[in-house]
């Protein structure tokens, strides 16, 4: 009976000493789970995440913008990994060289709740050269005109500046990022820097002219030549009285078409410009005449 009883306890013993490295190895296996996710890697995520493998790594590891990623990926029911949009805030973590987009805040974007990822795609392949800043558009024009529908209705005006035809670009004047003035980069500083010609200073200046572009064109289109906010005589009487008579407003030639109780006629009935022709300003002649 002793026997029996000392071949149990070696037996007992044998079988212990066999199973504590067993056991000690499933502990440590189970507590070393949590761990396979340090680091979680953009290979790791496409594990599960297969079809975003080839689109979505542009910006590295996916950890990178989504901070919460080793609980998604060790919980027992993950959790939505954030964020799904990032914010400009976000994304200004890493693109902040430029003081401009620093500013992104002060404009008028970010004030109509307009994001990075708005305009951006987060997600990308690599770019190449053409890629333009992953945006969501051909180019910037057709992305602007996603939202500015009645921009775009003045680029099929008969005058207009040459965006849709590709001889111009809305980020050529707009600064979509941020701009000191509400919407232009500046206002007759952004004109003049393709229409040097017309720039002074003059020994005669056309104040409208000089004060803002603005105040006689329209940047976008027109129905009328020149990008004129209004065809000639009409716009030129919104600032100037009606002339003497010089301008044909009375004499044989009078007609019957008045403006202000008054009969006009001759040149009044033509652009100004036929005589008026330095618009902008001139060095020799206080009416502008050349």
């Amino acid at each position: 009976m002793r026997h029996k009883s000392t071949i149990l306890g070696i037996a007992a013993s044998c079988l212990l000493a066999l199973s504590t490295p067993l056991l000690a190895a499933g502990q440590a296996t189970q507590e070393a789970l949590p761990a396979a996710h340090k680091p979680v890697t953009a290979a790791a995520c496409t594990d599960c995440h297969e079809a975003e493998s080839k689109t979505h790594v542009f910006h590295g590891e996916c950890t990178t913008c989504h901070v919460n990623a080793k609980s998604h990926a060790s919980a027992e029911s993950p959790r939505k990994v954030s964020p799904g949009q990032p914010k400009a805030e976000q994304c200004l973590t890493c693109h902040n060289k430029d003081s401009a987009r620093l500013n992104f805040k002060f404009s008028d974007h970010h004030r109509a709740g307009v994001a990075c990822a708005s305009c951006h795609g987060v997600h990308a392949p690599k770019p190449v050269a053409t890629s333009l800043a992953l945006l969501k558009a051909d180019t910037p024009s057709k992305l602007c005109a996603t939202c500015h529908k009645d921009v775009l209705a003045k680029f099929n005006m008969p005058s207009h500046h040459p965006v849709q035809e590709g001889g111009v670009s809305c980020v050529g004047c707009h600064d979509p990022h941020s701009s000191k003035q509400v919407s232009l980069v500046s206002n007759t500083e952004q004109c003049l820097t393709c229409h040097q010609r017309i720039r002074g200073p003059f020994a005669f200046e056309h104040v409208p002219a000089a004060e803002d572009c603005a105040n006689c064109h329209d940047p976008h289109g027109t129905p009328n030549r020149r990008l004129l906010v209004a065809a000639q005589p009409m716009l030129c009487l919104q600032c100037h009285a009606l002339p003497n008579n010089r301008h044909g407003q009375t004499g044989s030639n009078a007609t019957t078409p008045t403006a202000l109780g008054q009969t006009i006629s001759g040149a009044v009935l033509r652009n100004c410009s036929a005589c008026h022709s330095q618009v902008h300003g001139s060095m020799q002649d206080e009416h502008l005449r050349y």
